[in-house]
């Protein structure tokens, strides 16, 4: 049963539309349509995290290589978003906060002969009664229309089944959906998060509400199944996702199929940057599973660069009061430990992090004229006084 009813929990998804370009997105599971294949070659995203409010706002953006023209795409959260339009510039703006320094160096080269070297459980209560597929809200955002949905289940309801059941749902709207898809989605029936779908304005809807639809239209000239050679990028706008949770996070969880052999061979690579009230660190899941993200950068956030961020992310409220720090990872795994959340708490380690900053040096010779002058000057003089001294005493004789 479909019924319209006041939040719950909360998910997102997208559809990529066209173009062999970056993309934005804000979901972590592909679910293209039935016999095409996507996968997610580098994504960067940008997580702001008020910790008064327990808010996390959400800013994804997203290269995928597939087989199809386009393809929906989800991503769960504890609780229903506030969906916006963000900027893709906020992420040129970040690159340039913590790029590295660049300084100036005068040196003394070698001439080559001996020389220095060089070198969470949703905390939302559901209707009474309510039970099934729900419709929490149905929007537009910038040129995605999107329909956030959720399983809510009776006390003895299994959260297979009802992954089953939203899968088909999802399915029925235009959503591709296999045995990996459903596997996916149980701990977030299980957990009561929400799934939201996101598809490019103006295609051709699905046979009974909104969705893309569900027959494949591939790029003239695109093979058929992954690995023939029609493999294609997508793209869509930056959405931003503002929702409650307890504890940031980083929605890292991805069904099996994004582990497996053909996504072994599409190597990836994942730049997340964390604003808080402190410098961060990210765990997995529960930590018995190390994560491969690694700290590039970490410093507080100047007054200019706050300003930038916050026109750039286009907050409703903008940033959290006070002192902030900006935290940037990094993840190259191919393929992913995908298994769970990527979850962000204060780090023990509040020490600033920068790259090595480059260098240009200017050369400075003095010091080898000196050294020459030294060497070659001092005993010619010295030569030239000694004959002097000889011929004088010669010609006394």
């Amino acid at each position: 049963m479909i019924r319209i009813i006041p939040p719950v929990v909360l998910a997102a998804v997208l559809a990529a539309g066209v173009a062999a370009v970056p993309t934005a997105a804000p979901a972590c599971a592909p679910a293209p349509p039935s016999g095409e294949r996507v996968d997610i070659a580098a994504e960067t995203a940008l997580i702001i995290w008020d910790e008064a409010n327990k808010t996390e706002h959400f800013i994804r953006r997203a290269t995928f290589q597939s087989t199809a023209y386009d393809f929906g795409f989800l991503v769960p959260t504890p609780h229903r978003p506030d969906l916006g339009v963000a900027s893709d510039e906020v992420f040129d703006h970040l690159a340039r906060v913590t790029a590295p320094k660049v300084e100036y160096h005068t040196r003394t080269p070698s001439p080559g002969c001996g020389g220095a070297a060089r070198g969470e459980k949703s905390a939302e209560e559901s209707p009474a009664g309510a039970t099934g597929v729900v419709v929490l809200e149905q929007k537009r955002v910038g040129d995605h229309d999107t329909v956030v949905v959720a399983f809510q289940r009776g006390k003895a309801d299994d959260p297979v089944a009802g992954a089953g059941e939203l899968a088909a749902w999802l399915q029925r709207h235009g959503y591709g959906f296999g045995d990996n898809l459903k596997a996916w989605l149980v701990p977030y029936v299980r957990d009561n998060w929400v799934v939201t779908a996101f598809r490019i304005a103006g295609q051709k809807p699905g046979p009974d509400g909104p969705g893309p639809a569900p027959a494949s239209t591939k790029r003239p000239g695109a093979a058929a199944g992954p690995g023939t050679g029609g493999r294609t990028g997508l793209r869509a706008t930056p959405v931003r996702m503002s929702f409650r949770t307890a504890r940031p996070f980083y929605p890292y969880r991805e069904p099996a199929d994004q582990r497996d052999d053909q996504a072994k061979s599409v190597p990836r690579s994942l730049r997340v940057y964390v604003v808080a009230d402190k410098r961060v660190g990210g765990t997995l899941g529960d930590g018995a599973v190390t994560w491969p993200g690694r700290t590039l950068w970490a410093d507080q956030l100047s007054p200019d660069e706050r300003q930038a961020v916050t026109a750039d992310a286009k907050l409703p409220a903008g940033l959290p009061a006070g002192q902030l720090w900006l935290t940037e990872f990094e993840d190259h795994s191919t393929p992913r430990p995908g298994t769970d959340e990527v979850y962000f708490a204060p780090s023990a380690d509040q020490s600033p992090v920068a790259r090595s900053p480059i260098i240009h040096y200017t050369d400075d010779w003095t010091p080898w004229y000196v050294g020459l002058v030294g060497c070659c000057g001092l005993p010619a003089i010295l030569l030239l006084v000694g004959g002097v001294v000889v011929w004088q005493l010669a010609r006394q004789r």
